[in-house]
């Protein structure tokens, strides 16, 4: 690992934990994974309700879990240490890839290339929302241009240990992580460790939701079904096109007409691997599952990387500089733009940070024994809080169902529900009582209000 490296990844880790500051939740998937893990070790583990399993997360949010109400940024920890390790390695495998003769362009590859990766455009799920709610996309990509930066030290054994993570994140890596296996199944010591995640990924995968669900393909019916309309394939590759700057898609035909005679292989190779990861999530989309631009992530990345290295041998080439010039005024351009949507977005946040801590505020107000009374359930109109009402209660995602029209028990909701009743109120939530069917035991009632606002 080389000295600017080791830095880099220690820099990442220290800004990951001096934003742990900030008042910001992890959302939907983070939740449930944290959920999960702590089902693994408190028992009460079970997959068929919330998002479709993962294993990675749920492997780190395990012992996590044993942090108790610390978990949530546990996990954060990790994450936004994914996102900013993710921008990193794109610029120093652009500049890496972009050659020393490059000069001074090779750096202007490494900040083309690490912004597009932290300013990627995605209108489902923007950059900042991924890397404040703990998302495991970016993470994907660090770990996926890790392991390419270990392909390239010739490290294979580093290579395959981060691919197999990159798979235990993503189904889309197993292809991929398939071919590279076969490319160095001769090399001598690595035949038990690549049988060992032949085994190791399927098992968990499909394990998992056949002891939590009872049903091992139930990750995957829950991606096709999840309440999320899927994009088309031709949709799936016009978002492909928009996610990269469109100054490193300048930086790709600069690249190939540069070397149009013979693209040298890491280029051509990592190219080759990103066409095929959008290909394969376009397929994905046409065959029901959702086909989010941030699936494309991988993808995305390599774009931005193999675009800024075009541009910096571009730029150092006479014959090409004015046209690198001109791609690096429209990077800065498009950084602008870019940058200038992260106001709005974080609006949402804080938004979104508030609906939580008034749910939790809730929670502590009533007690999860007066919310879970009627049937060990207490009813969401929402899907996206589910997951963190049930890190909450300290129960499995199953007790918090979604129901838009609630008829029993206590339901909670940021609107008015016909027929209940407002026992406990907190900011924009209410909790309302419906009366409990015969058969379930209606418990204590809720300490609170009766209609008026706390």
């Amino acid at each position: 690992m080389t000295l600017p490296l080791r830095w880099g990844l220690a820099a990442a880790l220290a800004l990951a934990a001096a934003s742990l500051a900030l008042p910001y939740f992890p959302v939907y998937d983070p939740w449930a994974w944290l959920v999960w893990g702590r089902g693994l070790f408190e028992g009460g583990f079970e997959t068929a309700a919330g998002p479709s399993w993962k294993p990675l997360p749920v492997l780190i949010d395990a012992p996590l879990s044993l942090l108790g109400d610390a978990a949530p940024k546990a996990w954060l920890l990790v994450a936004r240490t994914g996102w900013l390790c993710a921008a990193l390695l794109a610029g120093l495998l652009a500049a890496r890839l972009s050659g020393a003769g490059t000069g001074r362009w090779r750096w202007v590859a490494a900040a083309i290339a690490a912004g597009s990766v932290a300013l990627t455009a995605d209108a489902f799920t923007p950059p900042l929302r991924q890397f404040t709610g703990g998302l495991s996309e970016p993470l994907l990509v660090a770990l996926v241009l890790g392991a390419v930066w270990a392909a390239l030290d010739e490290r294979p054994r580093t290579a395959l240990a981060l691919g197999t993570a990159a798979a235990l994140l993503r189904p889309e890596c197993w292809p991929f992580l398939v071919l590279w296996g076969l490319s160095v199944k001769g090399r001598p010591g690595l035949r038990p460790a690549t049988v060992a995640v032949a085994v190791l990924v399927p098992v968990a995968w499909f394990v998992p939701d056949l002891v939590g669900a009872g049903n091992p393909l139930e990750g995957g019916e829950t991606a096709r079904a999840g309440g999320i309309e899927p994009l088309d394939g031709l949709e799936v590759l016009w978002r492909a096109l928009a996610a990269p700057l469109a100054a490193a898609w300048i930086g790709v035909g600069l690249l190939l007409w540069r070397e149009r005679e013979g693209l040298d292989r890491p280029p051509a190779l990592l190219l080759a691997c990103a066409a095929a990861w959008i290909l394969l999530v376009a397929l994905m989309a046409v065959g029901g599952f959702a086909g989010l631009p941030r699936f494309l992530a991988p993808a995305t990345a390599v774009v931005a990387i193999v675009g800024a290295v075009g541009i910096a041998r571009a730029g150092a080439d006479r014959a090409l500089h004015g046209l690198a010039v001109a791609a690096l005024v429209l990077a800065v351009a498009g950084f602008g733009w870019r940058a200038a949507q992260v106001p709005g977005d974080l609006e949402v946040v804080e938004r979104q940070t508030r609906s939580i801590e008034d749910l939790f505020d809730l929670v502590e107000q009533t007690g999860s024994a007066q919310l879970l009374a009627c049937g060990g359930t207490v009813k969401m109109t929402q899907v996206r809080p589910q997951t963190a009402l049930a890190w909450k209660l300290e129960e499995p995602i199953a007790s918090t169902p979604v129901r838009r029209r609630p008829r029993y028990g206590i339901a909670l909701a940021t609107r008015p529900l016909p027929g209940g009743v407002v026992v406990a109120r907190a900011g924009r939530w209410s909790a309302f009582r419906f009366p409990c069917p015969s058969g379930y035991a209606s418990g204590p009632a809720i300490a609170g209000v009766s209609g008026a606002a706390r």
